[in-house]
Parts: structure tokens; C-alpha cells; sequence
């Protein structure tokens, strides 16, 4: 029987009490929407719990750590006592690769494997999943992206994938494939005024609270939180009552320049 262990988000957790153990979790969108605190918010809730976790990242681990600091969860020394991995795409592939849009080799995926595998990690945030699934020509999609999923089904561990909102019709398909593989999805938006919404596009075996807009706010030493449904109006402009907290940010003096990863698959 598949059980449940929260996402590290209350507001979320309340609602649906928690993600599938085990199972992957998707989580779209656009940039600066908060994907990567979401992973923050999910590596945080199991070192709690005592569960040794992995997170891949675009981003350097240092910037991730200061960032992590910043919203009150601190993962660095989760890091240094090693219950913590943080790996780095450039440790996979080249950052010229990369640029190239070249999809990881199956030899990257086997070193991943091993890493979680012989460290009993129990927890994975792959942020972005996009360099394990940009594949060409996009005839290939359905078969290559089934066969991720169920790679990742063998590894026995709690999964959040991050996925940049899509550009064209090939990112479509390929966001589309995955919501329908994944039992769990979550898109999150922020518009012009900076207001923040949660939507849970897909909940395997609920019908409740799909597809619900939840504003939020991202709040320094706090990270994400739940703001009343009544905060943002018809137009997406932000309230008279709705106080507008500072946001956690990255220090510009830690600031690298991130693996550029494009969101736009090109059709053959």
C-alpha cells in the first residue's frame, strides 16, 4: 500500500495530507515562480523526519545553501554531516553541453542511481528534471519519458521534479507527458505585481481542490505562506489588506551565473 509523507508545504499538506511515498511529484512553472524553494521546502520537511536526501541542481550549492538560509531552513549542515548530497549538473555534464540543449547520456543517470542507491537517500528534488528528458526527435517522447519514470520508480525514493513553464508546442507535449505520469502535479505563477499563486493541476484519486488557485507569499526566515483566498482579486492585483512581506532572495554578491538550460524542446 502506498502511503503519504508531506510536501514540507502546510498550506498543501493541510489539503491533501501529503504526496505519495515513493512516487514523483512534478512541479511547473515560470521563472522566479518558485520552483526552487518549493525543493527547499521538500529537502527541509525530511531532514526533519531523519531521512537522508539528494537535490540536483542548476544552480552552485553554495547559492542554494545561502538561499535555503535565507528562508529559515539551513541546509548546510545537513550538508556537512552528509545527510544532505548536493550535486550539481556540471558534475554531470559540461556547461558547453548544456548550452547545446544536449540531453544527459544514460551513464549520468547510472552515477545518480548509485549515489542514492549506496547512500539509502531517501528524498530526490531534481531541479530541473528538463536535461533528463529533452529528447530528439520528439517521435521518442512517450516512450523515453515512460521509461524515466519507471527508472526512477526503482530507485525507491520520494521525488520532486522541477520543470520550467513551456515555450512551444514540443514543451507543451513534454510538460503534458509528465503531468500524466506523475500521480502529483503542481503548477505555481507569479504575475507582474508579484503575486503568487498554487494551483495542484492533478491529485491521483482526488477530485477536491484541483485546479484552486492558493495566493501565497514567499516570506524571508519563513519561506512559503498561505495568504487568504480573498488576497488577490478578479484582475490578480493585490488587496488593500494584503501586506505585502520582504522576499527571500539570493544576496546579489552570491549570485553565479546558473547552467543555462533552454525551455523550448526544438521539433526535427
Amino acid at each position: 500500500m502506498i502511503d503519504k509523507t508531506p510536501l514540507g508545504v502546510p498550506v498543501f499538506d493541510t489539503l491533501f495530507g501529503g504526496i505519495f511515498r515513493n512516487c514523483q511529484t512534478l512541479c511547473c512553472g515560470r521563472h522566479k515562480s518558485g520552483k526552487s524553494i518549493l525543493g527547499i521546502h521538500f529537502l527541509n520537511q525530511g531532514l526533519s523526519e531523519g531521512d537522508r536526501a539528494l537535490l540536483l541542481t542548476e544552480r552552485f550549492a553554495s547559492d542554494t545553501i545561502i538561499l535555503s538560509q535565507s528562508l529559515g531552513m539551513p541546509l548546510g549542515e545537513a550538508a556537512k554531516s552528509g545527510q544532505l548530497t548536493i550535486l550539481e549538473y556540471t558534475s554531470l555534464i559540461t556547461e558547453q553541453a548544456a548550452s547545446t540543449n544536449m540531453m544527459l547520456p544514460p551513464e549520468a543517470f547510472m552515477e545518480l542511481q548509485e549515489v542514492i542507491s549506496s547512500q539509502a537517500i531517501n528524498r530526490v528534488v531534481i531541479d530541473s528534471v528538463l536535461p533528463w528528458v529533452a529528447i530528439e526527435p520528439v517521435t521518442r517522447l512517450n516512450e523515453h519519458l515512460l521509461s524515466f519514470i519507471r527508472a526512477l520508480d526503482r530507485l525507491e525514493a520520494t521525488v520532486l521534479l522541477t520543470l520550467p513553464k513551456p515555450a512551444s508546442s514540443a514543451a507543451f507535449m513534454l510538460k503534458n507527458r509528465l503531468k500524466h505520469l506523475c500521480p502529483v502535479s503542481i503548477l505555481l505563477d507569479v504575475n507582474s505585481n508579484g503575486d503568487r499563486t498554487l494551483k495542484v493541476t492533478k491529485y491521483l484519486g482526488e477530485a477536491t481542490h484541483i485546479d484552486k488557485s492558493l495566493p501565497f507569499t514567499i516570506r524571508s526566515g519563513v519561506g512559503f505562506t498561505a495568504l487568504p483566498a480573498s488576497t488577490y482579486n478578479n484582475n490578480t492585483t493585490r488587496t488593500d489588506s494584503a501586506t505585502p512581506h520582504p522576499a527571500a532572495t539570493v544576496p546579489e554578491q552570491a549570485i553565479k551565473r546558473p547552467i543555462s538550460f533552454s525551455s523550448v524542446i526544438k521539433t526535427p
